[in-house]
């Protein structure tokens, strides 16, 4: 028997340590001491992106579509070469940064997740409607993560055909991430929505999904150029960051005109709890389109690239807030964690105050206030309440006495 339970406290585990490592890294900022700084952003970005987001969507995936197919043994092989690999870069990256060994782990991770799509298409060729709007997303989203992958393995060749090369190395970093954050992690929530809502005969349209899939796509690809806006390229790859961004809302349009016309079915399906994560969710993906949308200006692009904190706010937004919400809603809804009103609120402030401070940073440096080392504290305290909330979340899986799923 798979325990999918299990392998979710997994998840939440790790990202519990990834949150503790960003906490570690705000308080060097308020205390000098003397350690590998970089080589731990390293290491807190791969936790949390493989050993929780990761971690918790495929293990999703799997729950609603393959659980009764896929052999025990074959998921066992795949789960535990994840996790292999991601305890391996918890551990080897602080030490080396990019290393034979952090490197070697990560690569172990990506060939881990080739497997895991192989099985997906394999145990799920006879018993699921592969006209269904959820296949069809899941789909989509398991082969855009198939096509991120292609970033990390171009590394090697631009280290040893260019160099560091300023353009080269960060497109293929910003390739990968783009193709994780945009098209696979969102798409995967996306196609587990679908499934849930499907399970209890609430369908999309088929004309309208037609459209949406094109249209979402379409807006995929364009959107991608706004990860190259950095290298001040020729005005035509702005308009095309723009069009992309529009698509977008294109796309949220015919999304929400769908759960408006189901509202009453949907909330019905969904404990309130996770209709308030899940509307907090697609609040922060409205607003994160918003913020492409601008950020496809040549005057933001500029100052996005100047600032990084800019940067990092957008992906912690991205990653903290559209992402982990609706995982939390998923999850629930498939009883593979359970969240309380106190916890998840506590999250939320916690990911707001964070939000605000790091976007506080770059106003203040542009309406040229002062920030010294209480800005760098009042971080610091907003990340505290942050952990606490994911550690409040992640203990209290383990005070359950739930039968194992």
């Amino acid at each position: 028997m798979i325990q999918f339970k299990k392998h979710t406290q997994i998840g939440l585990f790790f990202f519990l340590i990834a949150a503790s490592l960003g906490l570690l890294l705000r308080f060097a900022l308020v205390v000098d001491f003397d350690f590998e700084y970089r080589n731990f952003v390293h290491t807190h970005s791969h936790v949390a992106l493989m050993g929780w987001l990761h971690f918790g969507l495929s293990t999703l995936i799997c729950y609603h579509f393959i659980k009764n197919q896929i052999p025990t043994k074959t998921y066992r092989i795949i789960f535990g070469s994840m996790l292999f690999s991601v305890i391996g870069m918890t551990l080897s990256f602080p030490f080396q940064g990019y290393g034979f060994f952090s490197i070697l782990f990560s690569s172990t991770f990506l060939i881990s997740t080739y497997f895991y799509v192989w099985a997906y298409f394999k145990y799920s060729l006879n018993v699921i409607n592969k006209k269904s709007p959820s296949y069809i997303v899941i789909k989509y989203a398991l082969i855009y993560m198939i096509i991120s992958s292609i970033g990390p393995w171009s590394i090697g060749g631009v280290m040893a055909t260019v160099g560091q090369d300023y353009f080269w190395y960060n497109t293929t970093i910003y390739f990968y991430l783009h193709f994780q954050y945009n098209a696979w992690l969102p798409l995967g929530l996306l196609g587990i929505l679908l499934k849930i809502l499907e399970n209890k005969d609430i369908y999309i349209q088929k004309s309208d999904f037609s459209y949406f899939i094109k249209v979402m796509n379409a807006s995929l690809i364009l959107t991608f150029f706004i990860s190259i806006l950095f290298s001040k390229p020729p005005h035509e790859f702005y308009i095309l960051s723009l069009f992309g961004c529009m698509l977008q809302f294109i796309v949220v349009s015919i999304f929400y005109r769908f759960i408006k016309k189901n509202k009453e079915k949907i909330t019905s399906i969904f404990s309130p709890i996770a209709v308030w994560l899940l509307k907090w969710s697609g609040i922060s993906f409205v607003i994160k389109i918003v913020m492409q949308f601008f950020g496809s200006f040549p005057y933001i692009a500029d100052l996005v690239t100047a600032n990084k904190f800019l940067a990092i706010g957008f992906l912690h937004w991205i990653f903290l807030g559209v992402l982990t919400l609706a995982l939390f809603a998923l999850l629930e809804k498939s009883k593979l964690i359970s969240v309380s009103k106190l916890n998840t609120t506590l999250y939320l402030l916690g990911f707001i105050f964070t939000e605000v401070a790091i976007f506080y940073q770059p106003f203040a440096l542009f309406f040229e206030l002062k920030t010294g080392r209480i800005y760098y504290f009042a971080l610091f305290i907003a990340s505290i309440v942050l952990v606490i909330s994911i550690a409040l979340i992640t203990f209290s899986q383990l005070l359950k006495k739930d039968k194992a799923v």
